[in-house]
């Protein structure tokens, strides 16, 4: 314990009080710093800002019609269309029994209307 004693008066002999003042002052300077910058680097970059829900909807629904205008306005055929025929068609004649029904169903209506 005397060693301990001598050991401890020794050291204190060569300590003031001012001194152990400025180291203290020292290290709570750097305590400071040390929080700055871990609080920086704790904050990425773009993500400590707070994101409206409402926004991002927003934003995707423009996105989607802006897509969905682009499939409507994109005009070129995904399937082959037929051919027109090179041929000009033939109408085919009215024989003459249509014909002849027609007529007296026409008379029958005349007939009735009357």
């Amino acid at each position: 314990m005397g060693h301990a004693a001598k050991a401890l008066k020794q050291t204190h002999n060569n300590m003031d009080i001012d001194k152990v003042e400025d180291l203290m002052d020292e290290v709570r300077e750097q305590q400071q710093i040390a929080e700055e910058i871990s609080s920086v680097i704790s904050n990425p970059i773009g993500f400590g800002q707070e994101v409206d829900e409402d926004d991002l909807l927003k934003e995707l629904e423009e996105m989607e019609q802006e897509e969905l205008d682009k499939q409507l306005l994109d005009t070129t055929p995904e399937q082959q269309l037929p051919e027109v025929p090179a041929e000009v068609p033939v109408a085919v004649p009215r024989t003459k029994q249509k014909e002849t029904e027609e007529s007296d169903e026409l008379k029958e209506l005349a007939e009735w209307a009357n």
